[in-house]
């Protein structure tokens, strides 16, 4: 049996923090230009609903962190609770404002007004300042109805598009 020395264990135990540490912003950086990348890449409607769900959020993480916001995603996959993505945005001498973004990539059917509803009241669950539904389709019109005078924000395909050609 070898016994090593602390002086060998200690330096290959460094050697191990050095390569996950590499290994971790390897994967950092690759998740980054596959982001920028899908933001490029999908700048039409046909293209943003070929997207896989996930792909689909994280082209709406890059759209808003382009549009200023600190995009904080979302650890949790699967059973979410309603919420995609966490934001921030602070401007000086100001609160900082927080944000939940719902992204919802269907082909062709309607946002309805359950999702709105459900968002609404996440955002005074999580107290958060407003709420955007982003879609690759559109919304009932019960929907607009419902966020006069509410801080939500709905951004259906159409308006997607225009806000991808503006801040890519």
């Amino acid at each position: 049996m070898t016994h090593f020395t602390t002086l060998q264990l200690e330096s290959l135990a460094l050697l191990i923090v050095f390569f996950l540490l590499f290994t971790y912003k390897v994967m950092m950086l690759w998740q980054q230009l596959r982001t920028k990348s899908l933001l490029r890449k999908n700048r039409t409607l046909k293209k943003l609903k070929g997207l896989s769900w996930d792909d689909f959020e994280l082209l709406c993480m890059e759209l808003f962190a382009n549009m200023g916001w600190k995009v904080l995603g979302n650890d949790k996959k699967g059973a979410d609770g309603g919420v995609d993505i966490w934001m921030q945005k602070s401007a000086f001498g100001t609160k900082t404002r927080t944000a939940l973004v719902q992204c919802k990539r269907y082909d062709d059917a309607l946002v309805t007004i359950k999702i709105i509803r459900e968002m609404y009241g996440l955002m005074f669950e999580h107290d958060a300042d407003e709420v955007y539904v982003v879609t690759t389709s559109r919304f009932t019109k019960e929907c607009y109805t419902f966020i006069k005078e509410k801080k939500m924000t709905l951004i259906d395909g159409e308006r997607l598009v225009e806000l991808i050609r503006k801040h890519s």
